[in-house]
């Protein structure tokens, strides 16, 4: 390979900034890993509701959640139509919990884990796909500039 290459420098101010929202979605993702997991902390062993279930309320509450704040704070994407973003964080937000879901069903029933331990396990694989599919489809700037 030369010295030369086709892929154009980063920025020192992109990088600050994507470190930026990196920091933001991860103070965005401790508020609702703390409400969804205490909400399926609550059903699960303070009301009986079967841990499946409440995984799903759970994060259902947690995706309204990250959602607004991530709209407005970490990607600071308010510019976009509110409605199409929403569908595409949902259909993100699904896949993602998909993922975990199964994650977390594999480790309970095949692996033994409990299921006190498998649910914020769960939540590392969500983490990871939701940052990325958030960033690179529900609020991308190709998106806004494209409206």
């Amino acid at each position: 390979m030369t010295e030369e290459s086709h892929i154009p420098p980063v920025r020192r101010d992109e990088w600050r900034a994507e470190f930026g929202r990196i920091i933001r979605f991860g103070l965005v993702g401790l508020l609702n890993t703390t409400l969804g997991l205490g909400t399926i902390y609550l059903l699960q062993n303070g009301l009986g509701v079967d841990y499946r279930i409440a995984n799903a309320i759970g994060y259902a509450l947690g995706i309204l959640t990250s959602f607004i704040l991530n709209r407005i704070w970490t990607f600071k994407s308010t510019d976009a139509p509110a409605l199409r973003q929403g569908a595409l964080f949902l259909v993100n937000a699904l896949i993602c919990w998909g993922i975990q879901i199964l994650a977390v069903i594999t480790m309970v029933e095949t692996l033994g884990v409990p299921k006190e331990i498998a649910q914020p396990l769960g939540m590392v694989a969500y983490t990871g796909c939701n940052y990325i599919g958030n960033r690179l489809f529900v609020f991308a700037k190709t998106r806004q500039q494209g409206k």
